[in-house]
């Protein structure tokens, strides 16, 4: 499948404002209602869109980071992306360059971000060569981001193996946990 000059007004439509009617995509592209819905059924069916909620990082004034690492082969490689793509604060997870990834993560402030870097992330894995890691503000664009809110939290382990209740930083009060477990302290997840 192709992406036609209908199907791109459409997407831009929704970009614009992802709540946006029907009606209203239909009177600024020429055609039905009934014709747009079928459109983006279609679209998000076969992979193509997804239409979700993202979270304004600024608004809560979250602290992102981006961390590159250089990974020893590439069946390490393969196993840190999946071991990582189940991580809550992961809000970006791509192979780049054949041997690195490429990741941006999230934290409520500076101290959880330290905390999940030193301890539970992807440059203290094994098979990781070297890494390096910046830590900023929210994005200036795209201002929503996509933040995955956790439900129940009944798991004792977090997607990457680690123990919450077993970490110092954690014990310390220093790190709010991972969101995924029944552990965490924080208010953002």
């Amino acid at each position: 499948m192709v992406l036609d000059e209908l199907d791109k007004k459409i997407i831009e439509n929704v970009q614009r404002k992802g709540r946006v009617a029907l009606s209203r995509i239909s009177e600024n592209v020429g055609v039905s209602h009934v014709a747009i819905k079928r459109r983006l059924d279609k679209l998000e069916k076969n992979g193509w869109v997804s239409i979700s909620a993202g979270l304004n990082g600024e608004k809560l004034d979250l602290k992102l980071a981006t961390v590159t690492a250089e990974i020893e082969n590439y069946d390490r490689l393969s196993g840190l992306l999946e071991q990582f793509e189940s991580c809550p604060r992961t809000i970006h997870l791509s192979s780049i360059g054949g041997s690195k990834i490429l990741s941006i993560l999230v934290g409520e402030d500076l101290s959880t971000l330290e905390s999940v870097l030193g301890t539970c992330y992807l440059r203290t894995r094994e098979g990781v060569r070297n890494s390096s890691v910046e830590i900023g503000n929210p994005p200036k664009y795209p201002k929503f981001l996509p933040i995955r809110i956790t439900g129940k939290k009944m798991k004792r382990k977090t997607p990457c193996g680690t123990e919450c209740r077993k970490c110092g930083r954690f014990l310390e009060g220093m790190c709010p946990g991972c969101p995924s477990t029944r552990y965490y302290r924080g208010s953002l997840f």
